[in-house]
């Protein structure tokens, strides 16, 4: 912004990052320049979810468009908009420009507005000079950028970012793929973010019995990064040993497994002893220590 700067003369402008996680129309300020708390507070909320200029960039029109602009060609006389007449003009602004962020995918990720007090200082090479940082605004306004990605998470993964108030969203570069999005409730996903603050790993089993190994990743701002990879089971264990095993290491006697699972206590007592046999294991505590150091943690164990 302060090359920018030197090559544009304005009054006042703002970067705005659009806060993917909050699941709303609401912006941050990345840097701004004589905007007052007010002005940044207003393009950054009302701005972008009441005025029809930034309705026609965000959806229609791929470049910066000025004051005039929206005037000559698209009819929306924006000088006589609630924020030029109540926010932009008492400023001291009399001309500006917005130009709609996005990423080579067509991600949405934020705004540049610039403020003139001169309206021809707006002229057709600033707006050309504008448009040349786009793609570079475009990086620097994506916030999710910044959660774990392909270091943390296998290449094959699906993931999707929790908010803190639940609402979910595709993370950057991934599809949420058909778990994610089909199989596992949006309140289920909500539960597994607020489970604390450090990472985690479960096993999911599928409905056609494939295993999932899920992934919960606390970031900052308080989202949860949430990743799925279809995996063998562990151990060579079927989706019945695996909610055995999982029961056993929560302490349950063989009589409530039978109970949790609608089978016969001899059905679990048998599944039992194949476990200690697969796991070279001498005792059911010992099973229980494994399916903890292993993350065997099943999420759906008690599912039929």
């Amino acid at each position: 912004m302060q090359v920018l700067r030197e090559l544009i003369p304005w009054e006042g402008y703002a970067l705005s990052a659009w806060d993917a996680v909050s699941g709303t129309h609401r912006h941050v300020t990345l840097a701004s320049e004589g905007y007052s708390t007010r002005v940044q507070a207003h393009m950054n909320d009302a701005f972008v979810q009441e005025n029809p200029g930034f309705q026609l960039l965000h959806t229609r029109v791929p470049h910066a468009l000025r004051w005039s602009d929206l005037a000559r060609d698209w009819q929306v006389e924006f000088s006589k908009t609630f924020s030029a007449e109540a926010v932009l003009i008492p400023a001291g602004f009399k001309e500006g420009a917005t130009m709609c962020l996005r990423l080579p995918d067509g991600r949405y990720t934020g705004a540049l507005h610039i403020s003139w007090a001169r309206p021809h200082d707006a002229s057709d090479e600033a707006r050309r000079t504008i448009e040349g940082f786009r793609p570079l605004l475009a990086q620097a306004c994506d916030l999710l950028s910044a959660l774990p990605a392909e270091q943390q998470v296998g290449p094959d993964a699906h993931a999707v970012v929790i908010s803190p108030t639940g609402t979910v969203s595709q993370m950057p570069g991934r599809s949420a793929g058909p778990v994610l999005l089909e199989h596992m409730p949006n309140r289920v996903l909500h539960d597994l973010a607020m489970r604390g603050s450090v990472r985690r790993r479960y096993l999911w089993a599928g409905p056609k019995g494939s295993c999932h190994r899920i992934e919960v990743i606390p970031c900052r701002g308080q989202a949860t990064l949430i990743s799925e990879e279809q995996i063998p089971w562990p151990f060579d264990l079927s989706p019945r040993e695996a909610q055995i095993l999982h029961l056993v290491a929560q302490g349950f006697s063989n009589p409530r497994i039978a109970g949790e699972l609608f089978i016969s206590p001899r059905t679990v007592s048998t599944h039992v002893e194949h476990l200690l046999d697969k796991l070279a294991c001498e005792s059911r505590a010992r099973l229980a220590a494994i399916a903890a150091g292993a993350d065997l943690v099943l999420l759906n164990a008690t599912d039929a």
